[in-house]
């Protein structure tokens, strides 16, 4: 591992040791969007941190590939999803996702997240893991309405940039307010039901960004 890395992953290690137990949770890009969810099978959470997302995902019945740098993230997440009484539903291991995906991890995948971590090669290769009907959920800090630079921020069109290149139905694109999302589902089978896409653009937004999961 290089040194770059193992600094990463103490950090963070540092962050998540003391932190309170993950609750589980839908990923913020889903709010209003909840009936697209498919009916369960294989879910992927990049940077899944203390796995809200994971332990919410493995309790509607998926069964969860869950990657973080932080090897005490990883263990706490383990731990977690052994006391909810989901352990068998998530694998939970560390990998350092700023170098790629671990090549075994080829798919396809009913649900793919990627809360709060950016990297525009990593974002690009997502679309290509998602099973029909599978939705991608991505989430990053953005400079459209952010308070304060970061070299962590997307930059305007970024993340909608990327929807409209995996060639998929675009459900969401929004940014603002230091936060950009975008919402895709790849076309073919359906498990959920919606009125038609939300195609959203917040430009004028203003507020702190987030980061973490």
């Amino acid at each position: 591992m290089e040194e770059s890395t193992r600094d990463d992953g103490a950090r963070w290690d540092a962050r998540y040791r003391d932190a309170p137990d993950p609750v589980p949770r839908p990923p913020d890009g889903l709010a209003g969007l909840a009936d697209l969810v498919p009916a369960g099978g294989r879910a992927l959470d990049v940077a899944c941190g203390l796995g809200a997302v994971t332990l919410w995902a493995a309790g509607l019945g998926f069964r969860v590939d869950a990657l973080d740098v932080s090897a005490v993230a990883i263990a706490r997440l383990a731990a977690r999803a052994a006391a909810l009484g989901v352990a068998e539903a998530v694998l939970a291991r560390v990998a350092d996702v700023s170098a790629g995906l671990p090549a075994d991890l080829d798919g396809p995948y009913e649900l793919v997240v990627c809360q709060r971590f950016r990297d525009p090669v990593l974002h690009g290769s997502l679309p290509r893991l998602l099973a029909p009907g599978g939705l991608l959920v991505v989430t990053a800090l953005s400079e459209v309405g952010a308070t304060s630079r970061s070299r962590f921020a997307a930059a305007p069109g970024e993340l909608g940039t990327l929807a409209l290149a995996s060639g998929g139905e675009v459900l969401r694109d929004v940014e603002g307010e230091g936060e950009a999302t975008v919402v895709v589902r790849r076309p073919g089978g359906r498990s959920g039901s919606a009125d038609g896409p939300v195609r959203q653009d917040r430009r004028d937004g203003s507020g702190g960004a987030r980061e973490g999961s």
